[in-house]
């Protein structure tokens, strides 16, 4: 092979590669629940393919520790999703900080995992307040800059919402609730060129995995899950970067299961 052929072939291949880190260059995208799991992972993988980022969430110093690894990609706001005027202010904000909104991830989320008899009504409220009410809060106040943009919203749900865990059942049914919601709503704003999908993640080593007895996770990765493995949030925010990217434009109301084949059969 001639020197020459090898240096073209390089320069091609470098092409390729940056072709394939800049799938996001120029799009900005909301994450919520942003500062630490699948919300950290997912705001990281879209840095690096070019976006930018405004992560929200309640805890302030891991939403601080992003921005200060990525200063000119990461903002952020500290925030309740749930709480009054959150949902405008977000918005507000991502559009004063970067002019612009493309992507919408809904990924906060609250989970109690224990048998309906033990959970109190703050409980369900709470969960029913993030996981339900403050998604569709923030997606109708997204919808108008997304529209501009003809962008994305991305909602987090999770493999429970379709199956019958013992002690899941306020979760797993808001996250059922998410599912049918993202159906009707891709119906729903399609005409405005917005995309609504859904990623729902199986077992996937994040904070709410801990909750669950050991016993459980080894059967459930053992018995009923294909790759034989536990997910990790960097597996499941590939699926995000994809779907926010302009690679899925012909994709929308679909619900991909990020869950190394959780419960195929």
């Amino acid at each position: 092979m001639s020197r020459k052929l090898i240096v073209i072939l390089i320069k091609e291949y470098r092409m390729n590669e940056i072709q394939v880190l800049s799938r996001l260059e120029g799009k900005v995208a909301v994450v919520t629940g942003g500062g630490s799991g699948i919300g950290q992972a997912a705001t990281e993988a879209m840095v690096k393919e070019g976006g930018r980022v405004l992560i929200v969430g309640r805890r302030k110093e891991p939403l601080k520790l992003l921005v200060e690894q990525y200063p000119e990609r990461v903002r952020y706001l500290q925030v309740d999703i749930s709480s009054s005027g959150a949902s405008s202010m977000i918005v507000d904000t991502a559009l004063e900080s970067f002019g612009r909104l493309d992507v919408l991830v809904n990924n906060a989320g609250v989970a109690v995992l224990k048998p309906l008899a033990l959970i109190t009504d703050e409980e369900i409220d709470q969960m029913l307040s993030v996981n339900i009410k403050g998604m569709l809060a923030l997606s109708r106040e997204a919808m108008p800059a997304l529209e501009q943009s003809n962008g994305s919203i991305i909602n987090i749900s999770s493999v429970a919402g379709q199956t019958a865990v013992p002690g899941f059942t306020v979760y797993a049914s808001t996250k059922s609730a998410i599912d049918r919601i993202s159906k009707i709503l891709a119906a729903e704003v399609g005409p405005m060129g917005i995309r609504v999908n859904v990623v729902a993640p199986g077992l996937t080593q994040t904070d709410m995995l801990s909750e669950m007895p050991q016993e459980a996770i080894d059967e459930m990765v053992q018995g009923a899950t294909a790759l034989r493995r536990i997910g990790t949030p960097e597996d499941v925010a590939q699926s995000i970067t994809w779907l926010a990217s302009d690679e899925s434009n012909w994709v929308t109301g679909q619900i991909i299961q990020a869950s190394g084949g959780l419960l195929l059969s």
